[in-house]
């Protein structure tokens, strides 16, 4: 039986703790700033210590730069295991929420462990059976394959062109506010058109039918413009 190329490598295996911590920054990281030590560590249930600690070991293995008083950024090197890591956790989610109807949490809880024990292979057949997805059940994007960078693609709903379609990427409103818009299939995943704009709010179509909105929600409605 002929072998089934697969499209990235493995980088050079890291335990499953230094892992978690390259993906935890990378989740964490505003454009370039470093992460705040102490966001790291609330985020890994950790101390400010041991975080310090753990960030001037990874700083040593060529992994992260640490800058005391303002944080850890990764370095090429480390950016490129924690997109390695994060893409399949990503990918698992998409998965584990669309094809096997777990809710999102659950998903997010099994993700983190399966996430480590797959292979260039596996991560390659799931993201062809998934139709290579770009963003997970709650609109963050998935890394494309090694050395892929996660870029910020999404806009404001209201930043759209007339006519223009997008996958809205992520709805930051109130819950109760983003339930009602839910059922209007104006939720992460799903395709809007922005058919006009008015002063004071936008009509937008999905395939559910049209929906007005108003500007300033719109402006908290993430989309994921179409070419």
């Amino acid at each position: 039986m002929p072998t089934i190329p697969c499209r990235e490598e493995k980088p050079i295996a890291l335990s499953r703790a230094v892992q978690e911590y390259l993906v935890a920054i990378a989740r964490l990281r505003a454009e370039d700033a470093p992460v705040p030590l102490s966001l790291l560590a609330k985020e890994l249930g950790i101390s400010p210590v041991s975080a310090n600690e753990m960030c001037r070991k990874l700083q040593d293995q060529g992994l992260t730069v640490y800058q005391p008083y303002k944080g850890v950024t990764l370095t090429p090197k480390g950016n490129e295991h924690a997109l390695y890591v994060l893409r399949r956790h990503r990918l698992w989610e998409v998965f584990l929420v669309d094809h096997l109807g777990m809710g999102m949490e659950d998903a997010h809880v099994a993700a983190c462990g399966l996430e480590h024990e797959t292979s260039a292979q596996v991560a390659s057949h799931l993201d062809r059976f998934l139709k290579q997805p770009a963003l997970n059940p709650e609109g963050e994007p998935i890394p494309p394959g090694r050395n892929g960078a996660i870029r910020e693609r999404s806009i404001a709903l209201i930043s759209l062109q007339v006519g223009q379609s997008g996958m809205i990427a992520k709805v930051a409103l109130p819950a109760d506010t983003a339930a009602y818009f839910a059922t209007h299939l104006i939720r992460p995943g799903s395709t809007v058109t922005l058919l006009a704009l008015g002063a004071s709010s936008l009509l937008v179509a999905t395939s559910s039918g049209e929906t007005a909105i108003e500007r300033s929600l719109a402006e908290r409605i993430q989309v994921v413009p179409q070419v």
